[in-house]
C-alpha cells in the first residue's frame, strides 16, 4: 500500500521532536510507550468482522450503491499465502493489507496495530490481524523512545512473506550516557513474517547497524527496492538527523544486511537536518528513488531527489522545490516515474496566503522523468486552493497514469490528472465524505465530520488503485488526522466498503 501521509503541524513547530510528535496520524499508533512490554502477552489475533461502522458517505445514492458496510459476521481465517514480493502483503497471499492503528478501548493513545487483509473481493475486515508490541517480539528491556509510533513492512530476508519493521529503546550505562549525552539508544527490529502473518512466537531480531553503539531516529523506517535487485531494502535516519543509512538486503535472521552504505545530509548550510525519508513504491520492475527531506526554519522545507540504479542510490542529487507534501507517481503514463512536491498548507509567515513567494503558497510542482533518467519540472506549478497533508499518487481507473490525490483542509481530497505544459490539471470529482452528526451516541461538530485522505492501493488487485479516506473524533484529527477509527476504502467515486475500526480493539 502507498504509505499513509504524514501529517503537517501549524508553523512555529520544527525540528524532528515536532515531526515524530504528530507522525501518528502516518498509520501505526500501535507502538507507544504504554502498550510495551507490560501488555498482554497473547499472540497475534487473527479475528472476525467489525460491528457496523454506522460511518456515512453522505449518502448511499450519492457514493455508489454498490458499496457495503462491513458487518458483525461470523470470524473468517486469515489466508495463509504461499508468498508475495509485495511489501504490503503480510500473509503472502499476493494481495496487499491495510495497515491502520486500533482505537483504545478506553482513552488514551492506540495500543494496537491491524492489518486488514485483501482478496479478489478487496479488503475484508472479517480477516484481519491484530497485533500488540508485545507480539513484535522486542527485547523485554524495550524503553519507550518518543517518536517510536510507526511500523514499516517488507520482505527483507527474501522468503516471500513481509516482515515488520520498528524501532525500540535500549538503556544506556552511566558511562555511555555521559559519552553520548543521551539515556537511551534507538535500534531497528525486524519481526519476520510467515504464511498467515507475523508471528509472535519468535523473537525480533536487532538490526545490524555500522556498530553496537550507532542509533536510529525512531520514525517510521522507509522501505525500498534502492538497486532494483528484487530484494527489500531498508532506509534509516540516524540519531543525528545529518546522515542516514542504506540497508540493501537480503537480511539474515540475525538482522544483517547484505550491505550498508552510510549517507550524508544532501543539505548544505543553513543547519538544516533531515526530517524525512520518501521512497517510490516497491514494484518489483524497477529500482525506487528516494527523497530526502529536510527541516528548516520555515515551514516548506527543500528536498532532494537520489536516482537508484543498479550499484543502489546516488549520493549526490537534484535539488526540489520546497514543499512537505511528496509522492512518486507515473502521472503521464509514459512508464517512467515522476515525483510531486507541494505545499501542504502551513507557513511560517504568519501575514496570509498574499505575502508567500509564489512558488510556496499552495501550489504543485511535477518532475517529470525522462529516457536519460533525469527529472523535468514542469512549469508552471499547479495552484490548488485549500491544500493540506500529504499527497498519494493512485491509478484509479486502470488507465496506466496515476492521479494525484491532494488533501484538502476542508476534509477529503481533490483527484486530478496532471500534465506536461498544462496551466492547470484534469480535475476529478472531489472524494468527500463525512460522518453523521452523533457517532456512538455523542454529538460531532461539524466542522469535525469531514474524512482525511489515508493512502491508497489495489486490495483486490484489478489493477485499480482504491484510494482510503478516514475519520477520527476530535479536533486532533480534525486538524492533523489523529487516531483514525472509521473507514472508507473508494474506487475514485463510490464506496467499495466502510468500515469502523474501533471493535478491532475487543477482548483486550
Amino acid at each position: 500500500m502507498t504509505p499513509a501521509p504524514r501529517p503537517t503541524r501549524p508553523p512555529g513547530r520544527t525540528g524532528r521532536t515536532a515531526l515524530a510528535a504528530c507522525a501518528a496520524w502516518a498509520g501505526v499508533l500501535a507502538l507507544l510507550a504504554g502498550c510495551g512490554a507490560g501488555a498482554s502477552g497473547d499472540g497475534p489475533r487473527h479475528e472476525g468482522a467489525a460491528a457496523p461502522g454506522g460511518a456515512s458517505s453522505q449518502g448511499a445514492a450519492t457514493h455508489g450503491a454498490n458499496s457495503r458496510e462491513a458487518g458483525s459476521g461470523a470470524t473468517a481465517p486469515v489466508p495463509r499465502g504461499k508468498g508475495s514480493k509485495l511489501p504490503d502483503d503480510v500473509n503472502g497471499d499476493r494481495y496487499p493489507d491495510l495497515q491502520l492503528p486500533v482505537p483504545p478501548r478506553k482513552r488514551g493513545l492506540p495500543s494496537r496495530i491491524a492489518f486488514v487483509h485483501g482478496s479478489d473481493d478487496g479488503l475484508r475486515t472479517a480477516t484481519r490481524t491484530v497485533l500488540r508490541r508485545s507480539d513484535l517480539g522486542l527485547p523485554a528491556g524495550d524503553v519507550a523512545v518518543a517518536g517510536a509510533t510507526e511500523v514499516a513492512t517488507a520482505d527483507l530476508d527474501g522468503d516471500g512473506y513481509a516482515d515488520v519493521t520498528t524501532t525500540g529503546g535500549e538503556q544506556l550505562s552511566a558511562a555511555e550516557a555521559r559519552r553520548t549525552h543521551s539515556t537511551v539508544r534507538t535500534a531497528p527490529y525486524i519481526a519476520w513474517g510467515s504464511a498467515g502473518g507475523p508471528s509472535g512466537a519468535r523473537s525480533a531480531a536487532r538490526v545490524r547497524l555500522t556498530g553496537p553503539a550507532d542509533s536510529v531516529d525512531p520514525a517510521r523506517p522507509t522501505v525500498g527496492d534502492f538497486n532494483g535487485d528484487g530484494h527489500h531494502d531498508l532506509a534509516l535516519i540516524r540519531a543525528d538527523r545529518r546522515s542516514f543509512l542504506v540497508l540493501y538486503g537480503p537480511f539474515n535472521r540475525a538482522g544483517q544486511a547484505a550491505r550498508t552504505v552510510p549517507y550524508r545530509s544532501p543539505f548544505h548550510g543553513g543547519g538544516a537536518e533531515i526530517g524525512d525519508l520518501v521512497a517510490d513504491r516497491i514494484r518489483g520492475d524497477r529500482p525506487t528513488d528516494l527523497v530526502v527531506h529536510g527541516i528548516s526554519a520555515a515551514a516548506q522545507s527543500g528536498s532532494t531527489l537520489l536516482a537508484a540504479g543498479p550499484r543502489g542510490l546516488r549520493h549526490t542529487g537534484r535539488p526540489l522545490r520546497k514543499g512537505n507534501s511528496i509522492t512518486f507517481g507515473d502521472f503521464n503514463g509514459d512508464r517512467r516515474r515522476d515525483v510531486a512536491v507541494g505545499a501542504s498548507g502551513t507557513r511560517a509567515d504568519e501575514g496570509g496566503d498574499a505575502t508567500e513567494k509564489p512558488d510556496i503558497g499552495r501550489t504543485v510542482s511535477v518532475y517529470y522523468g525522462t529516457a536519460t533518467g533525469r527529472v523535468v519540472r514542469s512549469s508552471p506549478s499547479l495552484a490548488v486552493p485549500g491544500m493540506s497533508g500529504t499527497m498519494v499518487a493512485a491509478d484509479t481507473d486502470g488507465d496506466g497514469a496515476d492521479e494525484l490525490a491532494v488533501p484538502l483542509g476542508s476534509g477529503g481530497a481533490a483527484l486530478l490528472t496532471p500534465r506536461p505544459g498544462r496551466t492547470a490539471a484534469t480535475a476529478h470529482p472531489t472524494l468527500t465524505r463525512t460522518v453523521p452528526a452523533r457517532v456512538d451516541g455523542k454529538p460531532v461538530r461539524p466542522d469535525e465530520r469531514a474524512a482525511r485522505l489515508y493512502g491508497a492501493a489495489d486490495f483486490d488487485r484489478d489493477g485499480k488503485d482504491e484510494i482510503v479516506l478516514a475519520w477520527g473524533p476530535g479536533i486532533s484529527f480534525s486538524l492533523y488526522g489523529e487516531r483514525p477509527e472509521r473507514w472508507w476504502i473508494t474506487n475514485g467515486a463510490s464506496d467499495k466498503i466502510k468500515f469502523s475500526s474501533r471493535p478491532f480493539a475487543a477482548g483486550g
